[in-house]
């Protein structure tokens, strides 16, 4: 059966994993900690932020904080995963570390919706 909160806590612990991963700096914090955050909505990217700043990080952080904004909002994260140099999931993969592609498994594996 098919348990829809399971999922959002599964995604919501991935999430969290790869804030703290990619750089807390990176994302809005509306609760006291990223441990501490209970809804995906408490720890959403800083579009402005990342969008001045991807390019100057190197091609692994940009892919992954790219693709973490995939998931946030999925033609937004798109463009920057176009701009990182990863125009599509096989050249995502090929760049990914286990922990990094670990993380963004776990959020597709979970992914209920932003």
């Amino acid at each position: 059966m098919y348990d829809y909160r399971e999922r959002e806590r599964r995604f919501l612990a991935a999430w969290k994993r790869g804030v703290q991963l990619a750089g807390p700096g990176d994302f809005k914090l509306k609760a006291p900690t990223v441990e501490a955050a209970t809804h995906k909505g408490q720890l959403e990217p800083d579009w402005d932020l990342i969008e001045e700043t991807l390019t100057a990080r190197s091609r692994g952080e940009a892919a992954f904080l790219a693709a973490m904004c995939s998931f946030y909002n999925a033609e937004w994260g798109q463009s920057l995963l176009v701009r990182a140099g990863f125009p599509n999931l096989c050249d995502l993969a090929s760049k990914l570390d286990e922990p990094h592609a670990g993380i963004i498994a776990e959020l597709f594996l979970n992914y209920p919706g932003w």
